[in-house]
């Protein structure tokens, strides 16, 4: 049995619950890898760069949904980054919410391009 990236988003809405700013951190960070997983798992991206590299592969795309998904990708990229590693700057539940539903988003936005192959 393979591992679905996407249950990742499912835990980060379980980790949202919690009450603390290490679940909310955790919450971004899981939401963004189920997004993230999901993507390069489909594209096989296997580098030492593989978030720059799927975020610029996306970005330069000719599919305007792929295009679109590499720019929310990128920001979601940005967003967990500061969860991880900005301890500095406070993490809210808000911020948990939009991280989730972006990675929900552009997940639809992927799965839905016009050029897909099936």
């Amino acid at each position: 049995m393979s591992f679905n990236p996407k249950d990742f988003i499912k835990i980060s809405k379980e980790l949202k619950i919690g009450l603390t700013e290490a679940h909310f951190r955790s919450t971004i960070n899981r939401a963004y890898y189920g997004v993230f997983g999901y993507i390069n798992n489909d594209l096989k991206y296997v580098t030492q760069n593989a978030h720059q590299d799927v975020i610029r592969f996306l970005k330069a795309s000719l599919n305007i949904n792929e295009k679109k998904a590499g720019s929310r990708l990128e920001t979601l990229f940005k967003k967990r980054k500061d969860a991880d590693y900005k301890y500095h700057d406070e993490i809210r539940r808000s911020s948990c919410d939009f991280c989730i539903n972006e990675a929900e988003a552009i997940i639809e936005l992927y799965d839905t391009r016009e050029d897909k192959e099936e």
